[in-house]
């Protein structure tokens, strides 16, 4: 009896720690059914309100606007936003797949610290241009990836193979660094 309990224990534990480690083997931020990519920068001497005019300037430079921000709190530092950036990736036969994703962008900032997190990221993609865009979250994506199976009469929103879907969380991997580092960059401009 006590064998069995020990079993069940280590078997509740290794289920638990699956759900949090990385399954699709491409370092995603994938906890409890989300992808969500945060990330904490200390930053010296750079008081809040320097820090949240920088992040609002970025979202005017990377978007051409101020549009696409839905909330400035430059009393709490917080900004959040979204913007649509474009994915690539190789398919087949060495061509370019592209895609059109759309992410929220929070930035936090507080003196001699900010916080990045990105999230409800939404992929767009279009085989022909001719027919209608298809559009499935990242977490369709991983899920995908994982072998997922969908309700009886539900259709699985990803419009690639195993394989392909792979290369995109890559290329989206990619795409969320270089946003992040020029993030980093502007907000530490001046």
């Amino acid at each position: 009896m006590r064998n069995l309990i020990i079993m069940a224990t280590i078997l509740f534990a290794n289920i638990a720690y699956a759900q949090n480690k990385d399954t699709v083997g491409l370092k995603l931020p994938f906890t409890n059914g989300k992808v969500v990519y945060q990330k904490t920068f200390k930053v010296p001497g750079k008081s809040r309100s320097l820090l949240f005019t920088n992040a609002r300037e970025w979202f005017e430079k990377r978007y051409n606007n101020l549009d696409s921000v839905n909330v400035q709190d430059a009393s709490n530092g917080r900004l959040t936003g979204s913007g649509w950036d474009v994915l690539s990736f190789k398919g087949p036969l060495h061509m370019d797949v592209t895609s059109r994703v759309g992410k929220t962008i929070e930035i936090n900032s507080a003196n001699d610290i900010y916080s990045i997190n990105i999230s409800d990221i939404i992929i767009g993609y279009q085989e022909e241009p001719e027919l209608p865009r298809t559009y499935f979250t990242a977490e369709d994506l991983v899920n995908h990836v994982l072998g997922k199976k969908y309700p009886r009469g539900t259709l699985n929103p990803v419009p690639f193979n195993k394989k392909l879907s792979k290369k995109a969380l890559v290329s989206l991997n990619k795409l969320v660094a270089d946003l992040i580092n020029s993030v980093n960059q502007n907000l530490l401009a001046k």
